[in-house]
């Protein structure tokens, strides 16, 4: 090997002769034996034993300075955060509290500026999420007069405050009064093109001078109407409404709430929800007070109990018309919807819970 590092050899067609130039032969010298030096330690990287990686350390280092320790006590906090948003916002916030101390230790203890500059790269994103994480989840104030509203409603269903707010702004609702005695909607005159709900006050429901039942506050004024006419706005009212005393209600244009469903999907299963619901119990609410000769109960204002999907014949129409009742046999000669069948909720005068 000496010899080697004292005269190198140059091939030249088979044949080795000295290199002429003595002066290049200390830089060659040189060279050579980095090269050499390199291959070994590159050749030891992949030639090492596993056995090596097992072997403990025989001299230790002292402990690293306590902007280290601390820097990693909390990282590990961060490990611990639970899984919600606020525990979001506690790793976000020992993530950069511990970004900010290592990269401190690295630039003042450890004199390093890569490791410096990668973790204050992460201390920046960590910083930038947080702020995101606490705009989030920041405190959302309703007006006490939509408050009762969305936790006696909404919030049971999963509606957070952020997407309520929006729901009753200014750019989608509109809240209005009724003094007692004025009608929110008239008999076979009021178009069905929008849905309200009674924020204070109460209403009742009138068709032909009788009273079917009350509406509280926290409840539709319209969502009978509203469900059984989405195919056209141009429906009338069947019943008229009207306050029964002072009366504050919300209210959301048909159009208006479309547009915001399609960009708020979970909202939009939510007002399903809400609306079935309440269609439900003004419809038990009705039929207690709709009672004809032979016991059969007819809910006037949801014509969506005509079943459409079959078409009767004239003789069969001919043969049942003699069983209807006379609140049926009345909506038919009033132009009731051709080619249906009607099912009427029908209860026994013996009884009060039974259906058939």
């Amino acid at each position: 090997m000496d010899s080697l590092y004292l005269s190198p050899p140059e091939m030249d067609n088979g044949n080795v002769t000295e290199i002429a130039n003595v002066d290049r032969e200390p830089v060659f010298r040189t060279i050579v034996t980095h090269s050499l030096n390199d291959t070994l330690q590159f050749n030891d990287i992949f030639n090492m034993s596993w056995g090596r990686f097992f072997i403990p350390c025989e001299n230790w280092r002292e402990p690293q300075h306590v902007l280290f320790q601390l820097a990693y006590g909390c990282f590990f906090i961060s490990c611990l955060a639970p899984d919600h948003s606020v525990g979001i916002v506690i790793m976000h916030a020992a993530l950069l509290l511990g970004g900010l101390l290592y990269s401190t230790w690295a630039w003042n203890m450890l004199c390093a500026p890569d490791i410096f500059s990668w973790t204050f790269g992460f201390v920046f994103l960590n910083f930038c999420q947080l702020m995101y994480d606490l705009y989030r989840i920041r405190p959302v104030r309703l007006d006490p007069e939509v408050e009762a509203l969305f936790a006696l409603l909404f919030r049971p269903l999963g509606i957070n405050r952020m997407t309520f707010k929006k729901l009753v702004s200014q750019e989608y609702a509109e809240i209005s009064t009724l003094y007692p005695g004025d009608f929110y909607a008239l008999q076979n005159l009021t178009r069905i093109d929008r849905l309200s709900i009674i924020l204070s006050g109460k209403a009742q429901v009138v068709s032909d001078g009788t009273i079917l039942h009350t509406i509280d506050a926290n409840e539709f004024l319209d969502s009978p109407e509203f469900e059984s006419s989405r195919a056209s706005i141009e429906d009338k009212f069947r019943v008229s409404i009207v306050a029964t005393g002072t009366c504050r209600y919300i209210s959301w244009q048909r159009s208006t709430l479309e547009y915001l469903f399609v960009k708020e999907t979970t909202l939009a299963n939510v007002f399903c929800v809400l609306v079935a619901r309440d269609v439900i119990n003004k419809v038990f609410a009705m039929n207690k007070k709709l009672a004809v000769q032979r016991g059969h109960l007819l809910d006037i204002r949801l014509p969506g109990i005509a079943n459409c999907s079959y078409d009767l014949s004239r003789e069969t129409s001919s043969n049942a018309s003699s069983d209807l009742s006379p609140s049926l046999k009345l909506q038919q000669m009033n132009g009731g919807l051709p080619n249906c069948v009607f099912y009427p909720l029908t209860r026994t005068k013996n009884s009060d819970t039974g259906f058939h």
